[in-house]
């Protein structure tokens, strides 16, 4: 987490910071309280000892990989025809030009915007998000116990998803993939330290892990390049004399504006802390439910601005273009010192799934661990887990998380106050009463 930030000072946007000392002290108050709601869990858990492990039903597993690469793949599929995908021609068009695929979607965006139209079956399977987050971390945590179909669907309905993400010029979707992969590496790594997993099973799931995310680094490295050629952005991207010389010039201006990608939103955080607060109405947090606002209650988000809004006014950082990251999103509806408390239940929760989905083996926290993997890794760039898809996505598992927590409370209260019968006296048997 203060990897990024530890980044950015070494960055071209470090002397642009006005107020270094605040920012600092935010960002490291922030990550500390992470790190004591983290620390805090482990240590109660600790004190309770360790919980026998849950046997997983694989049969669960099954339907959950199906119905989240039907859902990957419907998805996929109405994203393409609702942006304008003809056919494989097309796509494979945009493939070749994903800087130009990237500026043309948001020809999409001003139409949506102006017509306010809405596709149906994009509808439906928003609302269906929750099938989606199981998919990459159950297929990374039971690749071997899961059969050929399985696998193959989880396989078709990740491609189709990521087609889309490829024909738009966009990483948002490739990069969730690579970091729930990593999750469930990770996770499989944890399961083997408690004992649940071989080597040689993770050994090759590391290789692919790091395969991907070389691919993934190599499109991204590219497709910045091509960017800052298209906006004319090369001066903000100025790669350093000795990498360019070694790279060339396309390639170093593409690895000096990756650097960049992760890390300028810290500059946009430095900006944020100098507006002052003003509550958001609960509309600042979350892109979804302000749109949701909008679009079914008539409400104006424009009547209760957020942070970045309010920012963008007062100093002309673009709030729609660049990021400013997490931490302004929350404040815009919790304010910077309960941001920080935020920061610390996030840290508790995320202990606790990690120690039910490693000790414990169980399906739902892994999944929430994931999706909480999500949240930390966009840190320094936006809210990933605000948009319509994920904060239903993750209302759902948390509400089937409690549900599942209340059976389990209630059955062990049970145990713990179930009644003692008394043991019956054995009857004697004597002499002919034993033929009776």
């Amino acid at each position: 987490m203060l990897g990024t930030f530890g980044a950015f000072w070494l960055g071209p946007m470090a002397h642009l910071v006005e107020n270094p000392g605040k920012l600092c002290a935010f960002v490291f108050s922030a990550t500390g309280a992470f790190a004591v709601g983290y620390l805090a869990c482990t240590r109660r858990a600790a004190a309770e000892g360790m919980p026998a492990p849950d046997s997983p039903r694989m049969r669960t597993v099954h339907r959950l990989v199906i119905l989240g690469a039907i859902h990957y793949g419907a998805l996929g599929v109405a994203y393409l025809r609702e942006y304008g995908a003809t056919g494989p021609g097309s796509i494979l068009a945009s493939l070749q030009e994903p800087a130009t695929a990237y500026a043309n979607k948001f020809q999409i965006y001003d139409v949506q915007q102006t017509t306010g139209g809405a596709n149906p079956a994009v509808q439906v399977l928003t609302l269906l998000a929750v099938f989606s987050t199981a998919l990459v971390p159950l297929l990374v945590l039971y690749w071997r116990e899961l059969s050929v179909a399985a696998r193959t669907a989880g396989i078709t309905g990740i491609a189709l998803y990521s087609v889309f993400f490829l024909y738009i010029g966009t990483l948002k979707g490739l990069g969730d993939f690579a970091i729930m992969a990593a999750a469930g590496l990770l996770l499989a790594s944890g399961r083997r330290r408690a004992g649940h997993a071989t080597g040689s099973r993770l050994t090759r799931k590391r290789i692919l892990t790091i395969v991907l995310f070389g691919l993934f680094c190599w499109y991204l490295i590219n497709t910045q390049a091509d960017r800052t050629d298209l906006f004319g952005t090369t001066d903000k991207a100025r790669p350093n004399a000795t990498v360019e010389q070694v790279l060339g010039p396309h390639l170093a201006t593409g690895v000096t504006a990756m650097v960049l990608y992760p890390t300028h939103g810290y500059l946009g955080l430095a900006y944020n802390l100098d507006t002052p607060f003003e509550w958001s109405r609960g509309l600042g947090s979350t892109v979804a439910i302000s749109s949701y606002a909008a679009q079914y209650l008539n409400v104006d988000p424009g009547e209760h601005p957020s942070y970045l809004e309010r920012t963008e006014a007062r100093t002309g950082w673009p709030a729609d273009l660049y990021w400013a990251t997490v931490y302004p999103w929350l404040a815009s509806d919790l304010s910077f010192p309960g941001t920080v408390g935020l920061m610390a239940l996030v840290g508790w929760v995320f202990a606790r799934t990690w120690r039910e989905a490693t000790v414990q083996k169980r399906v739902l926290p892994g999944v929430i661990f994931t999706q909480l993997c999500i949240l930390i890794a966009y840190i320094p760039a936006n809210n990933a887990l605000g948009t319509r898809p994920a904060l239903i996505g993750l209302a759902t598992l948390f509400a089937c998380y409690l549900g599942t927590g209340v059976v389990r409370w209630h059955r062990r209260l049970q145990q713990a106050y179930a009644p003692v019968r008394p043991a019956l006296p054995r009857p004697l048997i004597r002499g002919g009463d034993a033929h009776r």
